[in-house]
């Protein structure tokens, strides 16, 4: 199987996009490697197949950096006003995993 990317600056990678209509996309998403991960986890099989049981119909969710035109990790912007702290999640849905998707390690 020859595989398509798309390079991102995350810890994710992007395969074999396919337009469903213009505002839909299906893709395969790279999200952790078995064993030692870029975030320095550790993986192991086990564990590997307990997270690919929970995936099906989870969202995926991110951050687009319009600055650098890229996505970024689960963010969140703190600010302080007033002498009050506000949170605000910069992180939107962008999409979800098929309920049959086949994970694959």
């Amino acid at each position: 199987m020859t595989h398509s990317s798309i390079e991102i600056n995350s810890p994710i990678e992007i395969i074999d996009t396919v337009s469903i209509n213009p505002l839909i996309s299906k893709c395969k998403i790279k999200v952790f490697y078995l064993g030692k991960n870029r975030n320095g986890s550790f993986i192991d099989e086990t564990v590997a197949k307990e997270i690919a049981n929970t995936l099906p119909g989870s969202p995926v969710v991110g951050a687009f950096n319009e600055a650098t035109n890229d996505f970024e990790e689960h963010n969140r912007i703190f600010e302080v006003k007033g002498g009050e702290l506000t949170i605000k999640d910069t992180t939107r849905p962008y999409g979800f995993v098929d309920l049959n998707a086949k994970v694959w390690f």
